[in-house]
């Protein structure tokens, strides 16, 4: 008896370690540019406004490919495209090692880098969504806590590498990683397909292909029928089939099902999670909306509006609180590691401030956390010269509002587009952030090369948390759905 329930467990199990691991692996490296920005700087005796440009064209090609690699993702096998993501990531750390100027690293990180990243974060997020059918939010919440996690690994051990080996070594070992990481995306992928049961429907949906009639009691449990063959899961798919399979004809019934887990956010920062397996409204999805009506409403740009204000107080700090920190006096590692804490209350700011804002509403919860982003802004990067202690506190007070803002943000879109055409419309919101992540860097580079501080920044930062708030305030839900009422 022990011995089925051990498999069982092990079947449940290991896709999410591979998927954990994925996310890891792939943010880890990526989210060590602030400390590795500044040897660039160094080495090529650049301004740093030329030093973060990688990240800037970085950011711009993530959101302009992101509807083409879903799309593939539809098409082509998970486990396919998931390697091409590892290897492409291996690829982009080879040519920074490479790399004798700037114009090579910028095109790995533009090129390799980003559509690496983007392939590693779909296919983690339908293959988990799709292979998790009824717990899916649940299930993205643990493989999404990989990322902070990672990141909050790779930052200090990255600063220490590049102060002893120098970063083209540091850019070979998260080659080494990259690579590795194949191994966990088939860890991820294989075995058979794990069905959660779900609500029953209260009427028919149609599926690509009819099910077989039902099957005897022997069968019930996933054991061969009479013919010799297992039962078929609920997407219409048999056991023992690989996740790897890639079949097209079904894609169009377990989307429908990923898309009912709008727990999915881009992991747009270090240490996204899923906060929640958010319902949408009630009768949505009986009633088709118009996404070229949707867009041309006023309240969809002003939450646009909002989300691209989350990009510049999420990666405008991001980005510039590692070399503030070293011009303050405060050691690379330390700073790296400071980093490194920020994501991991990142990730409990996401968790917190969705469970708060199923209870509380969005506009209380999102206001509260914003409100910490603005202090942690201030201490983080306005009195890092004068309070460096001060300063490593509010970085992890800003990670902890910032997760909550990104938790109450998916969450708020929801409950506002929520129906059939939520996938599409959350994907051209998902543009917003990394348009302000680029302004908010950007200007960021170009003050500190002015003033040679980044205290200019924070009144830019301030502002657009207050735009945050005021988006939130006018379009954002106006009331706690309660999941109780939904089911009564």
């Amino acid at each position: 008896m022990a011995l089925p329930i051990a498999r069982r467990a092990t079947r449940v199990s290991l896709p999410l370690v591979g998927a954990f691991m994925v996310g890891a692996i792939a943010y880890g490296g990526l989210y060590t540019f602030p400390a590795i920005s500044i040897a660039f700087a160094d080495e090529f005796g650049i301004s740093r406004t030329l030093a973060v440009t990688p990240w800037t064209m970085f950011l711009l090609v993530t959101a302009l490919a992101s509807p083409l690699l879903g799309r593939a993702y539809d098409e082509f096998a998970d486990r396919d495209l998931l390697t091409a993501s590892m290897v492409l990531l291996a690829a982009g750390w080879l040519a920074v090692y490479l790399s004798r100027d700037i114009s090579l690293v910028i095109l790995a990180y533009a090129v390799f880098m980003a559509l690496g990243l983007q392939l590693a974060f779909i296919g983690t997020s339908t293959a988990i969504a799709r292979r998790y059918e009824g717990m899916s939010g649940l299930a993205l919440g643990i493989a999404y806590a990989g990322p902070g996690i990672g990141v909050a690994v790779a930052l200090p051990v990255a600063a220490g590498l590049i102060a002893t080996a120098g970063w083209r070594d540091t850019s070979l070992v998260f080659m080494a990683s990259s690579l590795i990481g194949v191994v966990f995306v088939w860890m991820m992928t294989s075995g058979p397909e794990i069905v959660v049961p779900g609500p029953t429907p209260t009427t028919p949906t149609p599926t690509p292909r009819a099910l077989p009639a039902p099957l005897p009691d022997a069968a019930r449990d996933g054991g061969p029928t009479t013919s010799g063959t297992k039962r078929p899961t609920r997407s219409g798919r048999r056991y023992g089939e690989p996740m790897s399979a890639g079949q097209t004809a079904l894609r169009a019934a377990e989307s429908s099902v990923a898309a009912r887990a709008s727990g999915l956010h881009e992991t747009s920062a270090p240490g996204a999670v899923s906060a929640a397996h958010e319902i949408p409204p009630t009768g949505s999805r009986d009633r088709p909306r118009s996404i070229r009506r949707t867009v041309r409403t006023r309240r969809f740009w002003i939450l646009f509006a909002g989300a691209a204000a989350i990009g510049v107080f999420d990666e405008g700090v991001l980005q510039a609180f590692i070399p503030g920190a070293v011009d303050a006096g405060i050691r690379a590692e330390a700073a790296a590691a400071a980093l490194g804490i920020q994501s991991l209350a990142y990730v409990a700011g996401q968790v917190i401030g969705g469970w708060l804002s199923d209870r509380f509403g969005r506009r209380v919860v999102g206001l509260a956390a914003a409100v910490m982003v603005g202090g942690g802004v201030v201490a983080a990067i306005g009195l890092v010269a004068a309070q460096p202690a001060l300063a490593v506190a509010g970085i992890a007070v800003h990670g902890l509002g910032t997760g909550a803002t990104i938790a109450v943000r998916s969450a708020a879109f929801s409950d506002v587009f929520g129906g059939p055409s939520f996938g599409t419309i959350f994907g051209l919101l998902a543009v917003a952030y990394p348009v302000g992540g680029v302004i908010a860097v950007y200007i960021g580079a170009a003050l500190y090369d002015a003033t040679g501080s980044y205290a200019a920044l924070v009144p830019v930062v301030l502002a657009a948390v207050a735009l945050w708030g005021v988006s939130l305030w006018v379009a954002g839900p106006r009331r706690v759905r309660s999941v109780t009422m939904l089911h009564t």
